[in-house]
């Protein structure tokens, strides 16, 4: 039921009541005869328009219509929408001898229309209508239309004898002010790994009826992530924690941001986030309540997880540099050792004679021992560190050479132990720097609960004990690395004068640079396809077999393999079908032994007329003759992929054919 003003706003907030917006009345006073002669049920009807000029959603509507007729009971009336929807008023009765129609048809009204207490003559004077009545259908059939447009009143008269006239009709709305809003929330990874981002993507649906404005989130991230980046599906301010929505979402629409954000260490976190405002009201939610069971409230738990350690993955099982059996002089500076066949020389370059002594760590630090462990059980020997540094710029810095400069080891990877936080008196930091020939190779890290990376620093932000796996961190090189330093010291959070502070190295392991050697052999033997017994004389021809063996413990780079092969000046190269009409079709065939390397003739043969031979598979540019061609001086041939190494030994064959002058 609509109260009968012109204008009224209000709004039920805090409670799932939807709020309204009362607008109209809009109508028609343009009165008419209603009589069967002018308006005849049959035939050409009495219509009235009432235009609405606004544009809202109906939450409610009622019709006012005052009729003057003497027999009321005559008259049949239907209401139609803009939208074509179709709702009956009132039908002829035929009994009811009842004088005028002075009623608000209202879902609301507590009597059907004819029915008592509307069951006696209405007066005529009106608006307000006399009686509040039900209509025959439903006026809320109309209800989530959109009001805007041009609404049909249709009567007519049933019956002789009896008339009246259409006097007026009112329409009355209540527009709907509501946009249901509600947040997801969701992870792209629940359970993350440390020291990797996670996505967090935040989305409000706005369900209607109407469009919504003035929206913000507030979207706070929890103590174990920190924010990385976001799409821009917004404003979102990572300082206030709040996302603004730009403009509008319109009813049945979202928005969306997504949140990069670092995961800093393991454990459980609750991610929440809150519908903070809107300019419109919401059934059944109220923005910024805190109240978790409304759905403009989402949550989430993420449980981070400190990833495995990989495995490097070699050829064979990885080189190992191992404290267990390698001797570190105690106090000593520097030393090199040979594993694997791969020089490797660490150097300790301490500056500001930080390093101190120790029983537990072996003596006098750099030393042996295995105070810490790392959770490794039983202990195993490692290279500790044991500092007091002066200031907190301070660093302890240990370069690691592998292998040949310039070639180094083809992948690297250690473990350092105990590397966590000491409130007011550490903040363990690790800076990692690979290079092959001075050039930076990207190192990835792994951490535990005790420690986080970002970039190419690890950082202590929890206590570990010498016996604990928190503490501990891998570094690790997946592509040739002649070079690594680290810099042993500490971070902001530490005091500006630290005290005592101390890791240990753990193991080195490292796959060697692998090496391809190639090797090439070249056979000849009779061309007799018919078993003629023939021999290698003049006028003959000769298949001519080049295999070219790797029998070194790498693989060849792809596409590297290229033979140019000088043809004596005492035969003549065939460019035809080699074997005649055999299965082979080309002047040149190519054949794997395992090796690898696939064949192409069109793409992967070449020949060159020069008199020296070609620099490279690219400057064999000439085209032969079809048939038997002495201008061939050199053939070019380039297999495709990578030729890999293995036991046996992997080969290629090249064949083709040629006539002894």
């Amino acid at each position: 039921m609509i109260e009968s003003v012109a204008v009224l706003l209000w709004a039920l907030i805090g409670s799932a009541i939807t709020a309204w917006a009362q607008t109209g009345p809009f109508e028609n006073t343009s009165s008419a005869p209603l009589n069967e002669t002018v308006a005849p049920c049959g035939s050409t009807h009495l219509i009235r328009n009432i235009v609405v000029g606004d544009s809202f959603i109906i939450g409610d509507v009622d019709l006012g219509m005052l009729v003057t007729h003497t027999y009321r009971g005559d008259i049949q009336a239907t209401l139609t929408s803009p939208s074509a929807t179709t709702v009956s008023l009132v039908t002829n009765d035929g009994g009811n001898g009842l004088n005028n129609y002075n009623v608000r048809f209202d879902d609301d009204a507590g009597n059907d229309v004819n029915t008592a207490p509307h069951n006696t003559a209405d007066g005529t004077s009106a608006p307000p209508y006399e009686n509040s009545v039900r209509p025959l259908g439903n006026m809320s059939d109309f209800n989530g239309e959109n009001a805007l447009g041009t609404w049909v009143l249709d009567l007519c008269d049933f019956y002789n004898a009896d008339s009246g006239d259409f006097q007026r009709a009112n329409l009355y709305f209540a527009a709907i002010t509501d946009a249901d809003l509600s947040l997801t929330l969701s992870a792209s990874d629940t359970t993350p790994n440390v020291g990797a981002n996670v996505i967090l993507t935040y989305t409000v649906i706005n369900s209607g009826p109407i469009a919504a404005d003035g929206v913000t989130a507030t979207l706070p991230l929890p103590s174990g992530l920190s924010y990385v980046s976001d799409n821009g599906g917004g404003d979102y301010n990572s300082g206030t924690n709040v996302w603004t929505i730009p403009g509008t979402i319109a009813d049945g629409g979202t928005a969306s941001v997504q949140i990069t954000a670092f995961v800093n260490t393991s454990g459980s976190f609750a991610i929440i986030s809150e519908i903070s405002t809107s300019s419109q009201t919401d059934s059944d939610s109220t923005p910024g309540n805190g109240d978790t069971g409304e759905d403009d409230y989402a949550a989430l738990t993420l449980n981070p997880v400190t990833p495995a350690v990989p495995t490097l993955s070699c050829p064979g099982a990885p080189s190992i540099l191992d404290w267990d059996i390698q001797d570190w002089p105690t106090a000593s500076m520097s030393n090199s050792y040979t594993v694997a066949g791969e020089n490797i020389t660490i150097t300790v370059d301490d500056p500001d004679g930080t390093l101190l002594s120790s029983p537990d760590f072996g003596g006098q630090t750099p030393a042996e021992s295995i105070y810490d462990t790392g959770g490794i059980v039983p202990g195993e020997s490692d290279l500790h560190f044991l500092r007091n540094p002066p200031n907190r710029a301070s660093t302890t810095d240990v370069t690691i050479a592998l292998g040949t400069a310039g070639t180094g080891v083809a992948q690297f990877q250690l473990s350092i132990f105990d590397v966590d936080f000491g409130t007011s008196q550490f903040e363990d930091q690790i800076t990692v720097v690979g290079t092959l020939s001075g050039s930076p190779v990207p190192v990835t890290l792994f951490t535990s609960t005790a420690n986080s990376a970002s970039g190419s620093v690890v950082t202590g932000n929890a206590s570990s004990t010498p016996t604990q796996s928190n503490g501990n961190m891998t570094l690790e090189f997946s592509s040739a690395v002649d070079t690594v330093v680290i810099n042993y010291g500490n971070g902001s959070g530490a005091p500006a004068n630290p005290g005592n502070q101390g890791i240990s190295i753990h193991d080195l392991n490292f796959c060697p640079v692998l090496t391809a050697v190639l090797g090439a052999q070249k056979t000849a033997a009779i061309y007799d396809p018919l078993s003629e017994g023939l021999y290698m004389i003049p006028g003959n021809d000769v298949i001519y077999t080049i295999r070219f063996t790797n029998t070194g413990d790498g693989a060849a780079d792809a596409d590297s393999v290229v033979i140019i092969d000088a043809i004596p000046p005492e035969i003549e190269f065939y460019n035809g079908d080699i074997d005649d009409g055999g299965p082979e079709t080309t002047a040149v065939t190519g054949t794997d032994n395992g090796s690898g390397l696939t064949f192409n003739y069109a793409s992967d043969v070449a020949y060159s007329n020069a008199g020296s031979p070609p620099a490279n598979f690219a400057a064999c540019g000439y085209t032969p003759s079809a048939g038997y061609d002495p201008a061939i001086t050199y053939l070019c041939v380039n297999p495709s992929g990578v030729m890999v190494a293995g036991d046996p030994d992997p080969s290629f064959d090249v064949k083709f054919r040629a006539r002894i002058k």
